[in-house]
């Protein structure tokens, strides 16, 4: 490297730390206090984008067991004093800006802070058409959260409905660590159906002691209620609330399999999910269903449920003690299951129900197995690249 890039880089340290070490915030106006504030943040996006760059070069060029670190996040972290998550992020967006000169220039122009790129470099990945596109929201003025929501839309659309839904199933997690100030943090993502289950019931559940805080002239902020819901829903203490949970899906969009730009397919509160996501929900959710003519307007709203009569839900559990698929004795945590989907067209009645293990289950609505009908009667579980052949006329 250059001496007079290094020359240059201690020299925009130091003058920064003299800065840093002369601000008196009480003698500054908000406006001037607000300018340096842009310039502050224009500073540390050319120090990360630059940093990303050379720290990219360390990571390829040591062996890190040698080095005495697992691997470069691990490094780059103890380095920076961040965590293992966020130097591991940096490092990967490093690696996806080597193919994403646009993105890469706009970052090291001072466009972009690290977490809209992060966001972009990951999308457009998969997607390249899209980068112009993040970027000009980026660059016009887009928060990190209408860059992310765009992103989150353009990933939907870059891969398969079906594939994208087994992702996020398999990316599931939830780690537990000691808080900076002593509590206990939990961390956790979830598959977006199971994350709205859980969102719908932790927000009744925080209603409800809201309501009762206040009953008893208690106020507090609703965070520390949600910790107390999120609590006691853990730990058994009261009664759990049913889940509530709203996806709105263009029927279109149901129909062709995965949606447009402009389509809905999201669920209140988690944000766009797959369309394979929201037609398996169909089942264990209230959905409303939206049809919109060619305009783009709504002309009927449906809400099909998964309520299944007494007598009926007797029925299937007495005609399937195990799951219904063949081979499979599976005898716990049966779900009822309508064998063909409420979005074709099926119906809660017996000839369309049956009990699948919760393994089966999710082949059949995120891997794209299907029920086959058994000559004897009954049904079966094929996978996708099994289906039998149509029945064919007789000679």
């Amino acid at each position: 490297m250059p001496a007079t890039l290094f020359d240059k880089v201690r020299t925009a340290a130091r003058l920064l730390g003299e800065v840093a070490g002369e601000i008196d915030g009480d003698r500054l106006d908000v406006d001037g206090a607000k300018r340096l504030v842009d310039l502050f943040t224009q500073c540390e996006r050319f120090a990360v984008a630059g940093r990303g760059v050379v720290a990219r070069r360390v990571a390829v060029g040591i062996n890190w067991k040698h080095a005495g670190h697992r691997n470069a996040s691990e490094w780059l972290a103890s380095t920076t004093g961040v965590s293992v998550g966020e130097a591991s992020r940096e490092l990967d967006t490093a690696k996806k800006l080597e193919d994403l000169p646009a993105t890469a220039s706009a970052m090291r122009g001072g466009e972009l802070s690290a977490a809209q790129a992060s966001e972009i470099a990951a999308t457009a990945s998969l997607d390249p058409a899209s980068e112009a596109r993040l970027l000009d929201t980026a660059r016009e003025g887009g928060s990190y959260r209408a860059v992310r929501d765009q992103c989150r839309e353009a990933n939907m659309r870059a891969s398969d409905d079906r594939t994208r839904a087994g992702r996020l199933h398999d990316t599931r997690a939830a780690h537990t660590y000691p808080g900076a100030e002593g509590h206990l943090v939990l961390h956790a993502q979830f598959a977006p159906a199971i994350g709205a289950e859980v969102r719908s019931v932790l927000e009744q559940k925080t209603d409800e002691l809201f309501r009762a805080a206040r009953a008893a002239g208690t106020r507090e902020p609703r965070q520390l209620y949600t910790a107390d819901a999120l609590a006691a829903l853990i730990l058994g203490d009261g009664t759990r609330p049913s889940p509530d949970v709203r996806v709105h899906l263009d029927e279109t969009a149901a129909q062709r399999g995965y949606a447009l730009p402009g389509e809905r397919c999201h669920v209140d509160g988690v944000g766009p999910i797959p369309v394979a996501t929201a037609v398996a929900m169909l089942h264990d959710a209230k959905i409303t269903l939206l049809r919109r003519d060619p305009a783009g307007d709504i002309t009927h709203v449906s809400s099909p449920t998964r309520t299944i009569p007494a007598r009926v839900r007797r029925w299937v559990e007495e005609t399937y003690p195990i799951c219904g698929r063949e081979g499979c004795d599976s005898r716990f945590h049966l779900e009822i299951d309508h064998v063909t989907p409420l979005s074709e067209g099926g119906t809660t009645e017996k000839k369309n129900l049956w009990r699948l293990c919760g393994h089966d289950h999710f082949l059949k609505h995120h891997r794209g197995w299907t029920a086959a009908p058994l000559p004897g009667g009954g049904w079966d579980l094929v996978p996708p690249d099994s289906r039998p052949p149509p029945d064919q006329p007789d000679p």
